[in-house]
């Protein structure tokens, strides 16, 4: 009987099957040269690899991890843990993640009752999305959070039973674990589906019902920050706030949703003020406010304007409204009281599905009735949808022959990592970059020079330090914790490998 539901639903949703495997597929090829690597990554899977190998939740320089939640890395410890290279299954993790998103915002358009072609370009724009091929190409933990997001965004609609009390509680669990964001977007599930299921159980009741979801979800939540309280006294990691007004990154998101539009996405922290971005990511978003609003503005006298009132706009667009003022609220206030985090595709991808699906449903409603102007407008969309389609191409497929960050080939061949690769396996290493080492080790964790006495407890035959060249920012060469008695055993532009001896000798005799 279940092999019988699998066939039906395949064939009764093949088109939105074909544009999730056309998803994944975009992901697999920009993975070929291996997942992108960045600082994240490294802590992401040092935790990992020593969870699996019983050495607990260690980050890439050995200690304990407190500025990023354990979600992904438990995910990563099971693939280490089945024997799957750690490439391997943040391939198959990302790919996965991709066609989930695709299906679901399938299912979410469906229930929002959109019709045929609104339904197929909207999916266009999730399937062909850079924004989203960018979080698909790395070791993040974007993917896998932004597909349980659209998962629970499909639960908060359903009638309240035990099933679905149980599910939302461990979603929304789930949704803290994975990014520290999570009770944010498990705020807005619970408001929604309050509303959702007032119908059913009287507005108490389901205020009731829904809240108590949302305080046995905090409890694990409240458990691990009161964890990371007694590591280092902070709830969250060492974060420092951008300071100024509000306005600012709210600024910066117009740029970020300009990006979107004309599919060259923008991410890193060189994106942090109004005039780092791209003049005309800048007009384009501009355009796309003004655009964004004067529909809402229209759709909203129209439902006005109707006998049923706004009672009948889609439980859908009501979610994907919540889900996207409260996150972009909290973005701004996080930027300038607690961290200094850029409005940037990475930050605000969660949101882009939610926005896509408002536009649908809004644009559903207002559709011009003359026909040649619906033509016009459609064809306007394609025009874009095939841009976005030619531009996640394009970006595959570099992505796929280059690598991106720390994955790109340009690192991983430069004659200073071969050599580190080269060194035993058995050995202990330090670097004054140890996430960068990570990178390129992927095996034990990497001090750092201030870790001297860590290191000197590790299990291990020999010690190497690999120092990456740097300067300060008036040029002057950065030497600062370069050990001084140390022999050099490799040296070239980037940088230095130092033997620093057995494991068994005294690792301060480097450091006079």
């Amino acid at each position: 009987m279940k092999m019988q539901n699998i066939f039906r639903y395949c064939k009764q949703n093949q088109i939105a099957l074909g544009f999730a495997l056309f998803a994944a597929i975009l992901s697999v090829t920009a993975n070929l040269s291996g997942v992108g690597w960045s600082w994240d990554s490294s802590d992401y899977v040092a935790v990992g690899v020593n969870l699996a190998n019983g050495h607990g939740l260690l980050d890439a320089t050995g200690l304990l991890m407190t500025v990023r939640p354990p979600g992904l890395s438990v995910l990563i410890a099971f693939g280490v843990w089945i024997g799957i290279s750690t490439n391997l299954f943040l391939l198959i993790l990302n790919a996965l993640c991709s066609a989930v998103v695709v299906l679901g915002t399938y299912k979410l358009l469906k229930n929002a009752r959109v019709n045929h072609i609104t339904l197929l370009i909207a999916i266009s724009f999730i399937a062909f999305s850079p924004a989203l091929l960018w979080q698909y190409s790395m070791a993040w933990s974007e993917p896998p959070f932004i597909a349980l997001l659209i998962i629970s965004m499909i639960v908060s609609q359903q009638k309240m039973t035990y099933s679905k009390a149980t599910l939302m509680t461990l979603l929304m669990t789930a949704l803290f674990f994975i990014r520290y964001v999570g009770p944010v977007f498990a705020t807005a599930l619970t408001l929604a589906s309050v509303l959702f299921n007032r119908k059913q159980l009287g507005i108490i009741k389901s205020a009731f019902a829904n809240g108590l979801c949302l305080v046995i979800s905090l409890i694990p939540v409240w458990i691990w920050l009161v964890r990371n309280k007694r590591i280092d006294g902070t709830l969250t990691g060492a974060r420092a706030p951008g300071g100024g007004s509000l306005l600012a990154p709210l600024k910066t998101l117009t740029g970020t949703f300009g990006s979107w539009v004309l599919g060259k996405p923008v991410e890193g922290g060189i994106y942090l003020s109004w005039n780092d971005y791209p003049t005309s990511a800048k007009i384009v978003g501009i355009g796309f406010l003004i655009t964004f609003a004067t529909l809402l503005a229209i759709y909203c006298l129209m439902s006005i304007k109707e006998k049923s009132g706004m009672d009948q706009i889609p439980d859908v667009l009501i979610l994907c409204a919540l889900i996207s003022i409260s996150y972009i609220g909290f973005s701004a206030y996080r930027f300038v009281h607690w961290e200094l985090g850029p409005l940037d595709n990475r930050i605000m991808i969660p949101i882009y599905v939610p926005i896509i699906i408002i536009l649908a449903i809004v644009i559903e409603k207002i559709k011009p009735r003359q026909n040649v102007l619906r033509v016009v407008v459609c064809g306007i969309f394609i025009v874009i949808v095939g841009w976005q389609l030619t531009r996640a191409v394009t970006d595959a497929t570099k992505f796929g022959r280059d690598g991106r960050y720390w994955s790109a080939n340009s690192f991983q061949d430069s004659p200073i990592n071969q050599f580190a690769k080269s060194l035993p396996t058995s050995s202990s290493l330090l670097s004054n970059q140890p996430q960068q080492l990570f990178a390129i080790w992927r095996k034990s964790s990497v001090f750092n020079q201030s870790q001297l006495d860590a290191a000197q407890k590790a299990s291990c035959e020999h010690r190497y330090f690999v120092w990456y060249n740097s300067t300060y920012d008036d040029g002057t060469v950065n030497l600062e914790g370069q050990p001084e008695l140390a022999n050099s055993i490799y040296s070239d532009d980037a940088g230095t490998v130092f033997d620093l001896g057995t494991c068994s000798s005294d690792i301060d005799f480097y450091w006079p």
